[in-house]
């Protein structure tokens, strides 16, 4: 199951408030656009000679700004990454659970306010009393993964393709203990959102992938996320390669799982695939407003997830995801509408950390900033 690193990746931006501040275009002029992209060809032709390989595309108010596959899209073929790949983006697939959640609260559908139980038919766990606004920020005691007595269990990638239903998976919950009363604090938890993709099935009557589709993949343009796709056989995929370079592969051309989709050890926290642009195109929807109804919603939504920064006068949010092969690293700044996805597919060379780091330091401050 996809974890997510160091909340939010926002220390690492620290990094760039030594440098001196100046004016901020809306969008990088075209001198500064061929400095950076000549700064970030030569970080990903380092990488890619200590073996990374993966995709970087950076856009600011809806205008890509630099766009490159590096390394290879295969483990033992020289097969070149280019944009158009898909790869794996872990837990980033819980940022459109989450945003999901708060479209379906605005049309009536469910309370943060209630507990599971309430949306659960004869939920009598422990679980049952955690409310859906715990689900949603982790504080509402679940341990992170369960197995099929409810016991906890310690994350392989291989947890993520046992076959599991989802009735099979509200049928472990309910064994469940919790490890914590809610509210108690804050602690990940990838069964959480397995939760709440379940309750989102039950109060709509729709399929969870159907209501990405409807409310998240359409409104966004997103033509290029999803667990599968109906032109797959024309699509490009990227494997992932386990530590040493051997091959684990994608769960589309190693059929890792059926035209049904994945396992529920998966669905509403993991496993979604995409191209990257596709991903800047969700975080573009979130700019754009086109999720929700009303603005309030749109604000409330971004004032719960986002993290406000002085530094940087705006409201931002880096999300991360992996499953210790794939690996996926995202950072959106709200008012400046500046982001940045890296998408990497080596267990060897992956993209949180200093590499992420290295293409952030790339960029002045200013450039994160909020146009006065």
């Amino acid at each position: 199951m996809s974890t997510e690193i160091a909340q939010n990746f926002v220390p690492c931006l620290a990094v760039l408030l030594i440098v001196a501040c100046t004016p901020t275009p809306s969008v990088i002029d075209s001198t500064a656009e061929r400095f950076f992209e000549v700064r970030l060809a030569e970080r990903l032709s380092a990488a890619e000679k200590n073996g990374a390989s993966g995709i970087l595309r950076i856009a600011q108010d809806g205008e890509v700004l630099f766009e490159s596959g590096f390394g290879a899209a295969s483990c033992s073929l020289p097969e070149e990454v280019t944009p158009s790949h898909v790869f794996m983006i872990g837990s980033i697939t819980k940022e459109l659970t989450l945003v999901l959640g708060f479209v379906l609260e605005e049309k009536g559908y469910l309370s943060f306010d209630k507990p599971v139980s309430d949306y659960i038919p004869d939920f009598t766990g422990e679980i049952g009393k955690v409310e859906i606004s715990q689900l949603l920020h982790h504080t509402g005691g679940l341990p992170d993964l369960i197995d099929e007595l409810g016991q906890p269990v310690t994350y392989s990638v291989d947890y993520d393709y046992l076959p599991v239903s989802r009735d099979e998976l509200l049928e472990r919950a309910e064994r469940a203990k919790l490890i914590f009363e809610p509210n108690e604090r804050e602690e990940y938890s990838n069964l959480g959102f397995q939760l709440l993709a379940a309750v989102y099935e039950l109060v709509t009557g729709e399929r969870y992938q159907t209501l990405l589709q409807q409310y998240i993949f359409g409104p966004a343009g997103m033509t290029d996320t999803g667990f599968w796709f109906k032109d797959n056989a024309n699509r490009r995929f990227a494997d992932g390669c386990r530590l040493g370079g051997l091959h684990w592969g994608n769960p589309i051309d190693d059929v890792m799982w059926d035209t049904t989709g994945p396992s529920w050890n998966l669905i509403g926290a993991g496993g979604l695939l995409s191209t990257a642009e596709s991903v800047g195109q969700f975080f573009e929807g979130i700019g754009n407003g086109v999720y929700f109804q009303s603005t309030a919603q749109s604000e409330r939504y971004k004032n719960d997830r986002m993290v406000y920064l002085d530094s940087r006068k705006q409201r931002v949010m880096a999300p991360t995801g992996s499953n210790g092969i794939f690996n996926a690293v995202a950072f959106w700044a709200d008012r400046s509408r500046f982001s940045i996805v890296l998408l990497t597919n080596r267990a060897d060379h992956q993209a949180e950390g200093q590499f992420f780091r290295d293409i952030l330091g790339i960029f002045p401050a200013t450039y994160f900033a909020s146009p006065e």
